[in-house]
């Protein structure tokens, strides 16, 4: 039984027959899934230690530098300007050329769960920092977890290889647009610069305002917790679906079209909501500590899975022997919050969301 396709990019697991762990390939990107945050590490290293302990000097303002020293007070001064530099030259730029070189952005997708820690401990790591101790503990350790999580999550759905597929919006582009090559700068690396720049934004508030720990935190953090043990079952259930469907296609036996239960019963994308919930979640502890404005990142990246939630809907509606199943899936169950499903389904399966 073939594996079923929309917009021309293979739905479901890769096929790995000729990527094995010890391929060349497969340590090529492995090198270079390690390689990648070394430079940007180095540069803040450097940054952070420029100027000896407790004698970093004045802000000199808004003015072009005239000097090295000039240039790292700036910086040292502005840890937003030093964070959004440091992610357009060795994300944007690097990632990009790595892309240009591989003719695949796959590289992003793995670094979406490791760059918010990075940039959380870009600012907590500050010399100029002077975070509430609770809270700074608190919020990067649910970090953290969030952040092995997915980590194991992507690569168990990729079966543990590195670069093995890009991301099917990606592919899809790529497959379409001539000059996709030049547009992924924008489409991809400046897109996800402000959603990871902009969901990392409460650890800048976290880390330069000493606001007294309170209540407010405790109930911040258990619903964060929330959100990772809700996209953890989500994704478990997932996973096990679509093994079932491998295993199903592989004795010839036609798949289940859609998943429809567990926690996918009451919700059609259960784990985007639970990444909602942690993220908007984290940016509470922005507004507690007196930056509300810091929410601006957690609602352009709520904006952006909107509209990456219609595109997913239409690929599923796009493989043939999903469509009646998928809409009649779509006629009972809630888009993203778990609710009770509007009537009774006369179906027994999942749907795979990013399959």
């Amino acid at each position: 039984m073939r594996q079923p396709s929309a917009f021309g990019i293979p739905v479901g697991y890769p096929d790995l027959r000729d990527d094995p762990p010890l391929g060349r390939r497969n340590l090529v990107n492995v090198a270079v899934t390690l390689w990648v945050p070394i430079p940007a590490i180095a540069c803040a290293l450097v940054l952070f230690r420029w100027f000896p302990a407790g004698s970093i000097p004045p802000d000199p303002g808004w003015v072009w530098p005239g000097s090295a020293d000039e240039a790292a007070a700036l910086l040292l001064h502005h840890p937003l300007l030093a964070a959004n530099l440091l992610f357009l030259l060795f994300v944007d730029l690097q990632f990009w050329g790595i892309a240009l070189f591989q003719r695949s952005s796959w590289l992003i997708d793995p670094y979406w769960t490791l760059l918010p820690p990075l940039l959380a401990l870009f600012y907590v790591a500050h010399p100029l920092a002077e975070p509430e101790g609770t809270r700074a503990a608190l919020s990067i350790g649910i970090l953290l977890v969030w952040s092995v999580r997915l980590t194991w999550n992507y690569f168990r759905r990729e079966r543990w290889r590195f670069g093995v597929r890009e991301d099917w919006r990606y592919a899809k582009m790529r497959a379409e647009r001539r000059h996709f090559w030049l547009e992924q700068l924008g489409v991809v690396y400046t897109v996800q610069h402000l959603m990871l720049v902009g969901l990392s934004l409460p650890f800048w508030a976290i880390a330069f305002r000493d606001v007294t720990f309170g209540a407010l935190d405790v109930i911040l953090f258990v619903l964060a917790a929330s959100g990772i043990a809700i996209a953890r079952v989500a994704d478990t259930q997932l996973d096990r679906f679509m093994l079932e469907n491998e295993a199903r296609r592989a004795r010839g036996e036609a798949g289940i079209p859609v998943l429809e239960r567990g926690i996918w019963r009451t919700s059609r994308h259960p784990n985007y909501f639970g990444e909602q919930l942690f993220w908007w979640s984290i940016a509470g502890f922005g507004v507690v500590c007196g930056e509300p404005w810091v929410v601006v990142g957690t609602a352009f990246n709520s904006t952006v899975l909107a509209a990456v939630t219609v595109m997913t809907e239409r690929r599923m509606l796009a493989v043939p022997e999903r469509r009646e199943a998928f809409e009649a899936y779509r006629r009972h169950t809630s888009v993203w919050v778990p609710w009770w499903p509007r009537r009774e389904s006369t179906r027994a399966a999942p749907s795979a969301r990013g399959s």
